[in-house]
């Protein structure tokens, strides 16, 4: 039963996996360039004051805490494809709601 269980789980992971790809290619598609690049420049920024604040948090936390940081970096590196998938599919919805709402 639980193998079972978790062959189910994993099929629906592989197609929530799918999905969220297949949808981010089509909101890329349909996405205009400049609204792209400003996605682009704003992952890089994320990504560089993420880096600071994780060595500043780094620096200042007790060992415990930096044992579970760890474990849970470990985690997000190891399902890293949805996990950008969706940060990017959520960037792009809001930069063109965000673009969307400056017509009006």
């Amino acid at each position: 039963m639980k193998q079972e269980t978790a062959e189910k789980a994993a099929q629906a992971t592989v197609q929530v996996r799918d999905k969220a790809a297949l949808v981010a290619q089509k909101l890329k598609e349909r996405t205009p360039d400049p609204v792209l690049e400003k996605t682009a420049q704003a992952a890089a920024q994320v990504r560089e004051s993420a880096a600071k604040a994780g060595q500043y948090a780094a620096d200042k936390a007790p060992e415990p805490l930096r044992e579970t940081a760890g474990q849970a970096a470990t985690a997000a590196r190891t399902h890293r494809t949805p996990l950008l998938a969706a940060g990017a599919l959520l960037a792009v919805v809001m930069l063109v709601r965000r673009s969307r709402g400056h017509r009006r």
